[in-house]
């Protein structure tokens, strides 16, 4: 039920991080895979490793995205599974934050993922045929933390709009869901000379598992999501954080 041989899927964001480990584990079972990314060189590279298709462009750009499944439809003839991984944040306290850092959010976490449940709805509703469209939201949605108020608070709509979603399409046949990370090694959190000494074994020492998330962790949960295994799964957000939001995560003298 792992199996996805025939199977077309599409990564938004394929090129790095996350999105590269879940284009390697989708073709991994079998699925032919469109790796979509804003870098040519990036979509091209991971293509070619998992003999999958690049395509590039901007998926906030509603033109694109339409463009985007017309080319899935002419050039494979089929969808099975759509996995939007794209998602940026710019780190400010709240009252600090601009009218262009919260439209900021709104591009980078949530317009592109209702314009890839359009799209990909529209595609399915038309051809008679269902898949499933998985996102990667933030425990950040569901949590606080400081500067995080704009991406949070786009993230708690992005997990809101897969339990919508989810309700609406599942007489289609479509499942929603996301994935929700805590703190993820990706290659951009590993460049970041904050993130070493103290901070790190901070971090991992808080978490029950005693390690931080790397993208192959996420891209494991995606791939589940992704398959038949969670065939009868819609409109939830599975946390991938090490056990960290089970925590309550104050020192309390006890007797």
């Amino acid at each position: 039920m792992l199996r996805l041989d025939g199977g077309v899927h599409v990564v938004l964001g394929a090129g790095f991080g996350i999105g590269y480990q879940i284009s390697q584990a989708l073709a991994s079972v079998g699925a032919t895979v469109v790796c979509v990314d804003r870098d040519a060189d990036r979509a091209e590279k991971v293509a070619a490793e998992i003999d999958g298709i690049a395509w590039t462009g901007d998926i906030t750009d509603r033109s694109t995205m339409r463009g985007l499944f017309e080319f899935i439809d002419e050039r494979c003839g089929r969808l099975d599974g759509v996995v939007d991984i794209v998602g940026l944040a710019r780190y400010k306290a709240m009252i600090d934050l601009t009218d262009d850092d919260w439209d900021f959010h709104e591009q980078m976490v949530i317009r592109h993922a209702y314009l890839a449940l359009e799209y990909s709805a529209r595609y399915w509703q038309r051809t008679g045929t269902s898949g499933s469209v998985t996102f990667v939201a933030s425990v950040a949605g569901m949590t606080s933390s400081p500067k995080t108020s704009a991406y949070g608070a786009y993230k708690a709509a992005l997990m809101s709009l897969v339990r919508t979603a989810a309700v609406e399409l599942g007489p289609d046949g479509i499942r929603v869901n996301a994935v929700a990370p805590g703190v993820v090694r990706t290659p951009r959190q590993q460049d970041n000379p904050k993130w070493t000494g103290e901070l790190l074994e901070s971090n991992i020492s808080k978490t029950p598992l005693r390690k931080l998330a790397y993208p192959s962790d996420v891209a494991g949960v995606l791939l589940f999501l992704s398959s038949q295994l969670a065939g009868h799964v819609t409109g939830q957000s599975i946390i991938v954080d090490g056990g960290n939001s089970t925590v309550f995560n104050v020192d309390v003298p006890h007797p």
